[in-house]
């Protein structure tokens, strides 16, 4: 690929609702920070138990319809907002829904909330939700956690400010670098492939992947959502997988 834009990335950061509300929000850097550090950007599976649609104003004076998630995932319950939206296209998320949604942190008043949905997909896979709290447990055993301060002061805000994000918050240090769980080593041998794959810009099928892998479909599929999400591989056609 050609004329490749270079942009600052923050990563998103799985966690459950208990650490975004349990966390000190920065308004002037729009960060929050938890016991994973600095989190800008956040994932995390719950159940919705309410939806709600409104409207208003965008910045050029039309109207603009959203939606407005509550979502519990047993730790607490957080609200999640959806701008702008063709609603016809999330009909089918309703209270009683598990999603797993990525979005980007904020504050309403004094509470936290996941100020704009950036993805959100029902989960149908209950195996899905046992390793995604699987892995959030093992980060919080390997250590690798950080103490939360009774209050933020200037300089605890610059020493994890997002020109540091880099040092604090790395994808291959958030399961550690000495004894990567299967989970790891599966998810990366799947990219590994795809990579490999895309060099020559033709991607790879799913089914030819699940050949090489030996493995059930719907457990890759898993994965692929998984990459996806994190913005590492792209369908090019329906079951074709391209890296980025």
């Amino acid at each position: 690929m050609s004329g490749t834009q270079s942009y600052e990335y923050f990563p998103a950061i799985r966690c459950w609702v208990k650490h975004l509300l349990e966390g000190k929000y920065n308004a002037g850097e729009k960060s929050l920070f938890t016991i994973f550090g600095v989190l800008r950007n956040i994932r995390l599976v719950a159940t919705i138990t309410n939806r709600e649609e409104f409207v208003s104003n965008t910045s050029a004076g039309e109207l603009s319809t959203n939606l407005r998630f509550d979502l519990e995932d047993g730790t607490g319950l957080i609200s999640a907002v959806k701008w702008d939206v063709d609603i016809d296209k999330y009909i089918d998320l309703n209270q009683g829904d598990i999603v797993d949604i990525l979005g980007r942190v904020g504050f309403y008043g004094e509470t936290a909330q996941i100020s704009n949905i950036k993805l959100i997909k029902k989960v149908k896979d209950p195996n899905y939700i046992l390793l995604r709290d699987a892995e959030i447990i093992k980060k919080i055993k390997s250590g690798d956690i950080y103490e939360i301060p009774i209050e933020t002061d200037s300089e605890m805000e610059e020493e994890f400010s997002f020109n540091n994000i880099s040092d604090e918050i790395r994808i291959d240090k958030i399961f550690g670098e000495d004894q990567p769980s299967e989970v790891d080593k599966l998810k990366e041998k799947i990219f590994s492939i795809i990579y490999e794959y895309s060099q020559d810009g033709n991607g790879i099928s799913l089914k030819e992947l699940q050949l090489k892998l030996q493995i059930p479909e719907n457990t890759l599929r898993t994965y692929i959502s998984d990459l996806a999400m994190e913005s590492r591989i792209y369908p090019t056609e329906e079951n074709i997988y391209q890296s980025y």
